[in-house]
């Protein structure tokens, strides 16, 4: 039997399908609803949904090359009708920096753009340092068409704009988000929080429940840090009940009037028009969409801008691990909108080539600290057995100071500012040079910070999840994972934080990392944080066994103090 299917960059359709074909399609498509089980039960539903439209015989573009595979494995013949892909406008063999294709390690950078232009929309899985950026660039200075490129992260935004604006012209480039809009460029960075925001349609009542809701927020907060404050004062009882009667008072003169709200809700309706009207053209414009950190973009905002994309016959999603979401709905919308995955590029590959320092991992067991048992609940157990554990927070200083005695820098993670600022106090004890960066400290403030570490200016730089991704330093000598957590894609982009190939001495970074045994959350994430290691080829066969402590003069280096 033949199946006939066309396509264009957003949508597939079957024409004229059998019964049988179409609840065949509808079941490769489908998935289970998370929380199914929560749900009010509809009579003969089995938690299940699909990507396939019974009603336009239609699915996402993205599943077409699988849905043909599929039918074909089933036995069916498949006639596919697809929109040719326009012509790529740039040199067959792109020039974006110095680097240049000698190198034959890097070779699967331009294979990712080969693939790409064969397929039109792929997902490319390079582990953290494997030259996302790069590749992006490529495949731009290759498509050379009206190019969009997507992240979550406005570190990233700006990074990759930089690196753009180097590569192509600074008149090239612009940005869309944060306030700015430069929609013109042929190539724009944007925010998906930004442009999903602009595209955003809200009735004359949606807009004035907002109005409301914010209102109230807003004047509840108020009132919480005026009872915090008249505590904290000691104020009476007939104080506190004044002061906030005056409060309230306050926040209702503040109040708009009903003529006053109408006037408010006009502009909004106004301003919403105008936003929608311009973010709808410009991803109409767009030719090519490139996703970086794809795997943050599994949700109904990334889907939606992406289908607004309806000339973007190209669309290249980078990410070190496309299916991380907890749901596989989630997951099943980035391979909706992106494609399957085209090349794989593994942390192994990369340490093999030495394109990535190889990795030794040392777990060691934590002291007991007081007051911390089993089944304290998460909040508090993190509290005594991260931030203020003190055997464990001193044991970190002490590897600062053994790296530093063979010349080598840490880069110490953390989750919470209170570790960080507790560690920063510590290691200023000991005379170490080190600095602490934070969600406070904008992209400059990060730059110096890490161009102040790979000079050795400091020994150790302590940060939060501000230096989780984007963050390219190939001193390091040492990470350690200070910050606890069980989140596979974070820790990942943590560890390789320290990966980046070393220009000076062995190839090799140490990854310290902590098994946190007398709470059951806290061990629980440890354990998780151990399976990662475990479960990785390349990361596998360099974990010392349990509290076996590294030799680092085994590894090649000398102490120099």
């Amino acid at each position: 039997m033949i199946v006939k299917m066309v396509s264009n960059a957003v949508h597939a359709k079957l024409i004229d399908p059998s019964k049988e074909v179409r609840l065949l399609v509808s079941d490769i498509l489908s998935y289970a609803v998370e929380g199914f089980e929560h749900m009010t039960k509809r009579p003969g539903w089995d938690g299940r949904s699909s990507f396939y439209s019974f009603k336009t015989n239609s699915f996402p573009a993205g599943f077409t090359h699988m849905v043909k595979r599929k039918l074909m494995q089933a036995g069916f013949q498949v006639q596919h009708v697809m929109k040719p892909l326009p012509e790529p406008l740039g040199p067959e063999f792109p020039v974006v920096d110095s680097f240049g294709f000698s190198d034959e390690r890097y070779s699967y950078q331009l294979d990712t753009v080969r693939k790409l232009e064969k397929h039109g929309m792929i997902i490319a899985q390079l582990a953290t340092g494997g030259g996302k950026s790069r590749v992006a660039r490529l495949a731009y200075a290759r498509i050379r068409r009206k190019t969009l490129f997507l992240t979550t992260r406005g570190a990233l935004m700006y990074q990759f704009a930089e690196a753009c604006e180097e590569s192509f012209g600074k008149n090239e480039v612009g940005i869309v988000g944060d306030s700015i809009w430069q929609a013109d460029r042929p190539l724009i960075c944007g925010m998906v929080q930004t442009l999903a925001a602009r595209l955003a349609n809200y009735t004359e009542d949606e807009l004035i429940e907002r109005h409301l809701v914010a209102q109230a927020e807003r004047e509840k907060k108020e009132q919480g840090a005026l009872t915090a404050r008249l505590a904290k004062a000691k104020k009476s009882t007939e104080e506190r009940k004044a002061a906030m009667s005056q409060l309230k008072k306050e926040q209702k003169n503040k109040r708009l009037s009903d003529e006053e709200l109408a006037e408010l809700i006009t502009k909004k309706l106004a301003q919403q028009r105008k936003n929608r009207a311009e973010t709808l053209e410009l991803l109409r414009s767009v030719e090519f969409v490139i996703a970086e950190e794809a795997h943050e973009a599994g949700g109904n905002s990334y889907f939606d801008l992406m289908q607004a994309c309806v000339n973007a016959n190209y669309r290249l999603a980078l990410t070190a691990t496309p299916f991380m979401r907890p749901d596989a709905e989630s997951n099943m919308r980035l391979m909706a909108v992106s494609g399957g995955i085209g090349i794989k590029v593994s942390e192994k590959q990369l340490i093999d080539l030495g394109i990535l320092a190889k990795p030794i991992f040392q777990i060691c067991r934590t002291q007991k600290p007081t007051k911390l048992f089993r089944s304290t609940a998460y909040a508090r157990a993190y509290e005594i057995g991260i931030v203020e554990h003190d055997w464990r927070n001193k044991r970190m200083v002490a590897e600062c100071i053994r790296m530093s005695r063979y010349g080598l820098t840490t880069m110490i993670l953390v989750q919470r500012r209170a570790h960080g600022e507790r560690l920063l106090e510590l290691l200023s004890k000991v005379k170490l040079r080190a600095e602490f960066i934070n969600g406070d400290d904008d992209a400059n403030g990060r730059k110096r910070a890490l161009a102040r570490l790979a000079s050795g200016e400091i020994n150790v730089l302590i940060g939060t999840n501000i230096l989780d991704v984007g963050v390219d330093v190939s001193s390091v000598g040492c990470i350690i994972l200070g910050g606890g957590g069980k989140a596979e894609v974070a820790n990942r982009q943590r560890i390789g934080r320290g990966l980046r190939a070393k220009k000076f001495g062995p190839n090799i970074c140490f990854v310290l990392d902590f098994m946190d045994e007398y709470n059951q959350h806290l061990q629980g994430h440890a354990i998780q944080r151990r399976e990662i290691i475990t479960s990785t080829p390349g990361f596998a066969e360099n974990l010392l066994p349990m509290d076996t402590d590294w030799r680092i003069d085994d590894f090649g280096f000398k102490k120099i103090a």
